[in-house]
C-alpha cells in the first residue's frame, strides 16, 4: 500500500510522469523530439482512461453537469453521477490536475528541445526573413507548445481558483496575494526541480498565460504560412485559436484587483484585450458562423465544418469508442444515452428557449415528451443514424469528431467583454450578439426577434449574454465558468436525479463547484506552500 500511495502521489509532482506522456529516455531517442512531444501533447486531448475520463471532452462534460445546465435524468451505469449530485470526487480533481500538468510537461519538453533556437525564431520573424523548412517547422511547433502551456494554466485557474470577480470583495484579497497553482516552465526541466515548485499567486500564473500566448500568436502568424493546415486536420493550434484562448483568459481575469501589476497591458484593461482579440478572429473572415439552414443538420460531429476552429478528426485508429463524448450523450449512437443514461438540457433552460419564441436552437433538443425528453438529438448526433434510436440500428463506429473550439465563442467573448467595458460599449455588445443570433431565428419569428433585440440594455443585455453562452455552447464545456464568472444564480428544472428545482449559485458555493488541490500534490511537492491557508479545502 505504501508503494502504491507513493507512486500515485509522485505523479502530481514528478517532472517525468508516466502513462500517456513521454519519458526522458524515449524523448531523447526520437529523431525529432520536438515534434514527438507536440504530438504526444495533442494525444492528451483525447486520451482514453475510462468511460468518464477520455480527455478534454470528459472534462467539458463534468463542468456542464456540475453547472446544472446538463442534467443526468436517469442513471443505470454510474458514470458522471457524482457531478450530477453537485461535487467533485477525489479522483476527478486529481484527474483534472494531472491532465493539465501532463500537457504542461509535454509543452515544456517541446520548448526545451529548441531552447537555444528561440531567439532565432523571433529574429527571423521580426526582420521578415525567409526561414528554411527545418527552422519554420521547429518554430511552428515551439509556438504550439507554449500556446498549449498557456491554455493549460488558464484551465487550472478555472478549476482550482475563485472566479476573479469574487476576489477583492472584502477589500483585502487581490490576484497578487491570493495563491493559485505551481508554475513549471522549461527552465525547471533544465534545473531538475525533482521535488516540485511552490504554489504561486494568481497574478504570476496570468503573467505566464499572457507571455506564452502573446508570443505564440506572433510566431504562429508568421510561421503557419510555411505549415498550412488542411481542413480535415485541425488538432494543431493555430494563431486564431491562440487568440481565442488568450481572449477567454482575459475575459476570466477582467478587472480583478491587482490586474495592473501583471504588466504588459499598457493603457488597456483585460476586457479591451479580450474584445480586440475576438474581433480580430471575427473580422478575419476565415470561419463563417454556422448558418440557420445548417443548424440541425451537422450533428456537431465533423471537424471539416467551416465554423470549427479547433477539433479532433476521430478515426478508426484514435477513437475511444463507447468511452467518448458521443458514447455518453448521443441517443443515435450505441451509447450510454441510448441505453438509458440520458444527458439532457436542464428543463428550465429548455423552457427559457421556448419562451424566447424566436430561437431556432430549441430544435437542438427534444421537448419534455417522449422516450428521450430534453435530449440533444438536434445538436449532437451522427447524421447517418439520425433516423433511429433502436440499439441494433444506431451508430456503432464512434467516429464522430470532437470539437474543442468553434468561431461562435469569439462572438460571445466579444459581446461579454464589450458589455463589461461599460455602457459606452454596450452597442458593440448588442451588435456581436445580433451577428450570432441573426443565424438563430425561426422562420416566421422575425418580429419577435426584433422585439427581443430592442430590449437589450442594462441588466437585460447581461442576461442575454448569459443566455447565449448557456444555449449556444451547451455541451461544450462553458456553462460552469459562465455562471461562476458572471455570478449567475440558477434554478434547476425537474429533470435532474436530485435537487430538483433547487436554486444554486456556483460562484458563491465554491466548495461544491471548485476543485480542491489534490492532497497528493500538497503531500509530495516538498516546496508547496503547506502553511498557506489560501488553497481550497472542501467543507
Amino acid at each position: 500500500m505504501g508503494l502504491a500511495l507513493i507512486s500515485c502521489g509522485d505523479r502530481f509532482l514528478d517532472q517525468y510522469p508516466e502513462g500517456g506522456t513521454l519519458l526522458p529516455k524515449q524523448f531523447d531517442e526520437m529523431q525529432d523530439n520536438l515534434e514527438g512531444s507536440i504530438r504526444g501533447l495533442y494525444t492528451k486531448l483525447y486520451e482514453y482512461g475510462d468511460h468518464d475520463t477520455f480527455g478534454q471532452r470528459s472534462i467539458d462534460m463534468r463542468g456542464d453537469i456540475q453547472s446544472g445546465d446538463m442534467a443526468l435524468q436517469r442513471i443505470n451505469y454510474g458514470w458522471f453521477e457524482v457531478y450530477e449530485r453537485g461535487s467533485f470526487s477525489t479522483y476527478a480533481r486529481s484527474y483534472i490536475w494531472s491532465y493539465y500538468y501532463e500537457i504542461i510537461h509535454l509543452a515544456n519538453l517541446g520548448a526545451l528541445a529548441v531552447y537555444d533556437e528561440i531567439g532565432n525564431f523571433g529574429q527571423i520573424k521580426d526582420n521578415g526573413l525567409e526561414p528554411d523548412a527545418v527552422v519554420a517547422k521547429r518554430a511552428y511547433y515551439y509556438a504550439q507548445a507554449i500556446a498549449m502551456r498557456g491554455w493549460a494554466y488558464a484551465n487550472l485557474l478555472r478549476y482550482y481558483c475563485d472566479p476573479m470577480d469574487a476576489l477583492g470583495k472584502t477589500g483585502t484579497d487581490s490576484i497578487t496575494t491570493t495563491m493559485a497553482v505551481p508554475i513549471y516552465k522549461e527552465e525547471d526541466l533544465m534545473n531538475d526541480t525533482l521535488f516540485g515548485t511552490p504554489q504561486k499567486p494568481i497574478a504570476d500564473v496570468y503573467k505566464v498565460i499572457y507571455e506564452d500566448l502573446d508570443e505564440a500568436i506572433g510566431l504562429l502568424d508568421y510561421y503557419e504560412k510555411y505549415n498550412p493546415r488542411i481542413s480535415s486536420e485541425k488538432l494543431e493550434v493555430n494563431a486564431d485559436v491562440a487568440r481565442i484562448i488568450l481572449a477567454y483568459a482575459m475575459l476570466d481575469l477582467g478587472t480583478a484587483i491587482g490586474y495592473e501589476k501583471i504588466g504588459y497591458f499598457g493603457d488597456k484593461n483585460p476586457y479591451q484585450i479580450a474584445e480586440e482579440l475576438a474581433a480580430q478572429v471575427i473580422n478575419g473572415g476565415k470561419y463563417p458562423l454556422l448558418t440557420k439552414e445548417n443548424l440541425t443538420k451537422t450533428g456537431f460531429m465533423d471537424v471539416e465544418s467551416p465554423n470549427w476552429m479547433w477539433g479532433e478528426n476521430v478515426t478508426v485508429a484514435n477513437t475511444t469508442g463507447l468511452g467518448s463524448f458521443f458514447g455518453q450523450v448521443d441517443i443515435h449512437s450505441y451509447s450510454y444515452a441510448a441505453a438509458g443514461d440520458t444527458k439532457a438540457i436542464d428543463a428550465n433552460l429548455y423552457e427559457a428557449i421556448v419562451k424566447m419564441d424566436w430561437d431556432a436552437r430549441v430544435d437542438w433538443f427534444q421537448s419534455g415528451e417522449g422516450d428521450f425528453p430534453y435530449c440533444p438529438d438536434g445538436k449532437f448526433f451522427n447524421p447517418k443514424t439520425k433516423h433511429t434510436t433502436a440499439l441494433d440500428e444506431v451508430d456503432r463506429d464512434w467516429l464522430c469528431d470532437n470539437v474543442f473550439m468553434r468561431v461562435e465563442v469569439a462572438y460571445l467573448i466579444a459581446a461579454e467583454a464589450a458589455y463589461k467595458r461599460g455602457s459606452g460599449h454596450h452597442a458593440d455588445a448588442v451588435n456581436y450578439l445580433k451577428q450570432l443570433c441573426d443565424e438563430r431565428v425561426l422562420d416566421g419569428k422575425e418580429a419577435e426577434y426584433t422585439a427581443w433585440l430592442a430590449t437589450l440594455s442594462g441588466d437585460a443585455l447581461k442576461d442575454a449574454i448569459i443566455y447565449n453562452w448557456r444555449v449556444e455552447m451547451w455541451g461544450e464545456g462553458y456553462a460552469l465558468q459562465t455562471l461562476r464568472r458572471l455570478s449567475k444564480t440558477s434554478t434547476l428544472g425537474d429533470n435532474h436525479l436530485l435537487d430538483n428545482k433547487t436554486t444554486i449559485n456556483v460562484s458563491l458555493e465554491k466548495y461544491l463547484y471548485q476543485c480542491e488541490i489534490p492532497a497528493s500534490e500538497i503531500r509530495y511537492n516538498r516546496v508547496f506552500n503547506k502553511d498557506n491557508k489560501n488553497f481550497q479545502k472542501n467543507k
